[in-house]
């Protein structure tokens, strides 16, 4: 999601925000889309970094 999206409110929870590579996200956001708004190719983010500030968390929960 690159914009405000009323429709979403209430049913879709939004976190994070993008440093730096805001062009590929809107890529994303732009890809051709078919039914159900699904795109058409497959869209896949290759790597994700988290700033902690310092902060320590438990090993998360892992889906089986």
């Amino acid at each position: 999601m690159v914009g405000d999206s009323p429709h979403l409110d209430g049913g879709y929870a939004a976190f994070g925000r993008v440093s730096s590579g805001m062009e590929h996200a809107q890529a994303i956001a732009a890809a051709k889309r078919g039914p159900g708004d699904r795109p058409v190719q497959d869209q896949r983010i290759k790597k994700i970094t988290m700033e902690l500030f310092g902060q320590t968390y438990p090993e998360p929960e892992k889906v089986k």
